[in-house]
């Protein structure tokens, strides 16, 4: 298995992956860092050859980056050299039997409620709460502590902070970022930034 990134992220990406007993036969590839080894253990690779070589004895792959529009960015590249996205399941988490998350990476203590739909290459992460009829697009991420109540709609490539609150009902866009600690109390268009209590709307995003 190769797991995407050498970064913060990967690294608690790479305890779920130990958590779940799957760690012995472990690639880390990154471009960005001129690194060899990840973790005193697993060997770094950098170039496109090397992946699909690794990929020629075990396709699977961990995005092991928390930004949404990088995690698009590297899915599809490691699609186009024969990767399969691997979905990572953390531990002591609480999920339904009526949801479709399968593409989805939940790491530890979550909690996901019935009726709900997160698309492909998103993250939800340490201790979200994600409750009923939520319907979550593709590629994005809800960071630590966040809640997302019932009935909320979010679009593809947004960004719910740590420990914010979405309101029962609301409908966020797609790349949005809600700020850390926020209360989004209203729907949200489309590339903006929302801070605050309540959320506010503070710029359109390029």
């Amino acid at each position: 298995m190769l797991l995407i990134g050498a970064g913060g992220h990967a690294l608690e990406a790479l305890d779920v992956l130990i958590s779940c007993g799957i760690s012995d036969e472990l690639w880390v590839f990154d471009q960005n860092q001129a690194i060899a080894v990840f973790q005193e253990r697993y060997r770094v690779i950098h170039s496109e050859d090397e992946v699909k070589e690794v990929f020629l004895s075990d396709p699977r792959f961990v995005l092991g980056v928390g930004n949404p529009r990088v995690r698009q960015r590297l899915y599809d590249q490691m699609s186009r050299w024969g990767g399969e996205l691997f979905s990572l399941r953390g531990r002591e988490n609480v999920i339904s039997n009526y949801v479709d998350c399968s593409g989805t990476d939940i790491f530890n203590r979550c909690f996901i409620g019935p009726n709900t739909r997160i698309g492909k290459g998103c993250l939800i992460n340490t201790g979200a709460q994600i409750h009923h009829e939520v319907s979550i697009g593709e590629f994005s991420e809800v960071n630590p502590g966040a809640v997302v109540l019932g009935g909320v709609q979010i679009g593809d490539l947004s960004s719910i902070g740590a420990n914010a609150t979405i309101l029962p009902q609301v409908k966020i866009g797609s790349n949005v970022i809600v700020g850390a600690g926020s209360v989004v109390t209203k729907d949200v268009p489309d590339g903006v930034t929302v801070v605050g209590v309540p959320g506010r709307i503070q710029s359109p995003r390029r």
